[in-house]
């Protein structure tokens, strides 16, 4: 191996036990607690759903989980299920008046709706004649003063004890709603209405106003797991529909690498990859092989192959063989350049040729004379020989 060769190879070694170090380096190092707003399945960080998404099968025994990724719209596109729950779990629930109409049509068939979020679009609130009031204390905070939420009804809250939120919550109540056709479900520990049922057709609409509640956070933190419990039993046991589409913390995946780099660990087996095929290139992807041999220009050999020729005739004596070729070439380079094909008639060989090439019919009509006169010998000598061919010389540095 040249010292070309071992460089290269120490630079690779290097890089790859430095890729490695940091690559483990950064797989074991301790990573902060995440926590921004989620509310996707896909995350275990407190404010994400997985927990709670896990546990609903415990919920809805024996039913089907469905997960939707889009709007409802295209979920269903033309039919209208029957006897079915969709769970909606984000900080914002904003469908478009066409999917509201769309929702009362699903719900009006007997269907079932949760929906827990801290604002709604502004059709959403027209259609159902509601407001949510966003309060305070804001999220993550830690106050002295707690925050509790309890059950209006006496057969679900137990001894009306309150389930008592200290931090990481938001006491978002309804500042108005339709008393006519709505029931109200749950209340925060000042008697503001926070959770309520809307009654539409065969079906019935749950509506939560602090999603925050229904988060992993919540689900392992003390009582709290059992306020979830208990807010999703509303939901009658049957096929249940859980929506993922525009969730708070999950970017619209758009490609195959938009989801690959929404994930931790296939984001940084991607880098690895390019990592590695980066160092492929640059170290061994040269091609192996021998070395390729220098290929020369081929010579032009025609002179040498004429010489060669002539010697043969020469040393043979045969100068009217010499001659006859000559004029065979001749008649060739005629019909070649001036498209003259050679007949038996010499006088218009002689006209046609003269015309074309520009010299005097005179000069070429002696060598036609000449080619004539080696048909009827059997040999000329050396010095016919020349002259024949001075005659051709003449020919070809006049002509045009």
């Amino acid at each position: 191996m040249n010292q070309s060769g071992r460089f290269q190879r120490v630079i690779s070694i290097i890089l790859i036990i430095g890729v490695i170090v940091l690559v483990v380096s950064a797989f074991f190092a301790p990573q902060p607690l995440d926590w921004t707003y989620s509310y996707s399945n896909r995350h275990t960080k407190p404010l994400g759903t997985r927990l709670v998404y896990n546990v609903i099968n415990h919920l809805f025994p024996g039913q089907e989980l469905i997960v939707k990724h889009s709007g409802l719209n295209d979920f269903l596109e033309e039919a209208t299920p029957v006897n079915t729950n969709f769970i909606y779990i984000n900080n914002h629930y904003n469908p478009i008046c066409d999917e509201v109409s769309r929702l009362l049509e699903v719900v009006g068939a007997g269907n079932h709706v949760f929906i827990a979020a801290e604002s709604l679009s502004e059709c959403f609130e027209d259609t159902f004649n509601l407001r949510i009031r966003r309060a305070m204390p804001p999220v993550l905070s830690i106050t002295n003063d707690s925050i509790g939420y309890h059950f209006a009804n006496k057969n679900i809250q137990k001894g009306y004890q309150d389930y008592w939120f200290k931090k990481v919550i938001t006491n978002n109540y309804f500042e108005s709603y339709d008393s006519t056709r709505t029931t109200v479900l749950g209340h925060n520990n000042r008697g503001r209405t926070n959770f309520i049922k809307i009654q539409h057709g065969e079906g019935a609409i749950f509506v939560n106003a602090n999603p925050i509640a229904f988060t992993n956070y919540h689900l392992l933190s003390g009582n709290k797991s059992e306020y979830i419990f208990k807010s999703l039993s509303y939901l009658p046991v049957t096929t249940t529909v859980w929506d993922e589409s525009y969730k708070a913390g999950v970017t619209s995946i758009g490609s195959e690498i938009d989801f690959i780099l929404a994930d931790p660990a296939l984001r940084m087996a991607w880098y690895l990859t390019l990592i590695a095929a980066f160092f492929w290139l640059v170290f061994h992807g040269k091609r192996r092989q021998r070395a390729i041999p220098i290929i020369h220009k081929p010579r032009n050999i025609t002179l040498s192959f004429v010489e060669t020729i002539s010697r043969l005739y020469l040393l043979k004596n045969d100068h009217a063989g010499i001659a006859r070729k000559r004029f065979l070439y001749f008649k060739e380079y005629i019909r070649n350049r001036y498209f003259i094909q050679i007949t038996s008639d010499e006088s218009k060989n002689i006209e046609e040729i003269s015309e074309k090439s520009g010299v005097r019919e005179r000069s070429v009509a002696a060598l036609f004379r000449m080619a004539k006169n080696l048909d009827r010998v059997k040999n000329i000598s050396q010095e016919d020989l020349q002259q024949f061919n001075r005659q051709l010389e003449f020919f070809y540095k006049n002509c045009r």
